[in-house]
């Protein structure tokens, strides 16, 4: 075929086949970026003339064929588009059905996104959760947390202060504790062989409540002691936990296993004037109150852990130390009144902590020294697994328990009593001055003096007249 006369019919043929071509271009514009045409070759000719032969030789002249190749690679069915799944950007964002927003990496390995500034309260929650309870277990949380905030530890051969000294040898002389029977101490003996091959921190503060903590069935428990309440697990109050304004760390807010202190209703641990007397010992009328449940003026907390767990006692030595400090402050402010008051009446101003797994306990005693200097001191350790030690334990604590329900609940009720007849006395001298200012005497005094003054402003004015 001459060349001229196939340019012709080639070009005849181009402007006829629009129409047959336009309906395979009539997709939607927002599919149009999407679309990749699988049958659309990805190089194109470089002529017209070349692009016409192909075309044809591909296509033919028969129409059904044209018609079938439209059908099957253009339209379904339901008349929508193909879309070509495009391929995954390594750098493309992308959900789960979770939620949880991810990112591929350069691998093609789906990553989680950082949280965005909407994050739920409950991821917000357990982070601060779990910031909480790590901070404890930083090498430098002695040194950052306790000492920037005044409150530090003593080695255990350091000799005591000489009231604290007098004091824990005062304790040890004037109790007497019921050692365990032999068949007792036999099959406690036996149990706690047992934690050692493998418990949690539950299983070792089951064992130590039945064992040390409470007393035995001959006995009445410590709960049911008047007045002396425990707390479990629970947050002490803020407000008693040292804090350094000037420094950039804080202690982390203590939740001991145990805390022993005094029930905060009335006619046990104290009467009704008496926790009256409380709310006047600082300008927070909560200042004593230790919980939320309203334990006060707490004098003992402990610390269990589990070695088979992982538990540290130097982790809960420092929360001890929180939790001493806390408990000095409430009876330290309780002494503050009373020297306002101007009363030579004190509290014992110390507090204990006990740190305990399964295999050993330490005895800490805390107080406070020039100014708010808290101090902690390791008084005694224990080897539980000798019976003798496991029983000297057991008495150490009971001595503490007994002193607390003894010595110092006394002593807070006397000192709350003195608070309270003080502030009797302010009131009562507050009275007898507004009587005496109110009284016919006076108000004839300031008549007269009113009179006087009016006369003298009269015979001035006449005078200048």
């Amino acid at each position: 075929m001459p060349l001229n006369l196939a340019q012709a019919k080639a070009q005849d043929f181009h402007e006829a086949s629009w129409k047959a071509i336009t309906p395979v271009r009539t997709y939607k514009s927002n599919h149009l970026s999407l679309l990749k045409d699988p049958i659309e070759p990805t190089n194109r000719p470089e002529s017209l003339q070349s692009f016409v032969f192909e075309w044809l030789e591909s296509v033919g002249s028969d129409r059904q064929k044209r018609r079938r190749l439209s059908a099957s690679h253009i339209h379904r069915p339901n008349d929508d588009p193909v879309v070509r799944n495009p391929k995954s950007d390594p750098g493309m964002a992308y959900r789960l059905t979770s939620g949880t927003e991810y990112r591929r990496d350069a691998d093609g390995i789906p990553v989680p996104l950082a949280p965005s500034s909407v994050t739920s309260r409950s991821y917000q929650y357990q982070n601060r959760t779990s910031a909480t309870s790590s901070t404890v277990r930083r090498p430098v949380y002695r040194q950052h947390n306790l000492q920037l905030n005044n409150v530090s530890f003593n080695v255990p051969s350091a000799p005591l202060r000489n009231h604290v000294s007098s004091h824990v040898g005062s304790l040890l002389a004037s109790r007497n504790s019921v050692p365990l029977s032999t068949t007792e101490l036999n099959d406690t003996m036996r149990h706690l062989q047992n934690l050692t091959e493998g418990c949690d921190e539950q299983e070792v503060s089951k064992f130590l409540d039945y064992s040390v903590f409470a007393y035995s069935k001959t006995h009445r428990t410590q709960e049911t002691s008047p007045g002396l309440e425990r707390a479990v697990d629970a947050p002490i109050s803020r407000h008693l936990v040292p804090a350094n304004r000037e420094s950039p760390y804080r202690i982390s807010q203590p939740k001991p296993d145990m805390l022993y202190g005094y029930s905060g209703n009335a006619g046990q641990a104290f009467t009704q004037p008496q926790l009256l007397a409380q709310t006047k010992i600082h300008d927070n009328p909560d200042y004593a109150v230790a919980t939320s449940r309203g334990l006060r003026f707490p004098f003992l907390a402990i610390e269990i852990k589990s070695s088979c767990s992982g538990g540290s006692l130097w982790v809960a030595a420092n929360q001890c130390a929180g939790a001493s400090a806390a408990c000095l402050n409430a009876v330290n402010q309780l002494n503050i009144a009373l020297e306002a008051c101007q009363s030579a009446h004190r509290v014992d101003d110390v507090s204990y902590a006990i740190a305990v797994d399964e295999k050993m306990a330490e005895i800490y005693i805390s107080w406070i020294e020039d100014g708010a200097q808290y101090r902690l001191q390791e008084v005694d350790s224990f080897l539980l697994s000798r019976p003798r030690e496991f029983q000297d334990f057991r008495c150490r604590v009971r001595y503490i328990l007994d002193w607390g329900r003894d010595t110092r609940l006394r002593q807070i009720r006397d000192a709350l009593d003195i608070i309270l007849e003080e502030n009797r006395k302010a009131a009562s001298a507050a009275a007898k001055n507004r009587r005496r200012s109110g009284s016919p005497e006076v108000s004839g005094k300031r008549r007269k003096s009113s009179s006087s003054l009016h006369g003298e402003n009269s015979r001035s004015g006449r005078s200048r007249a």
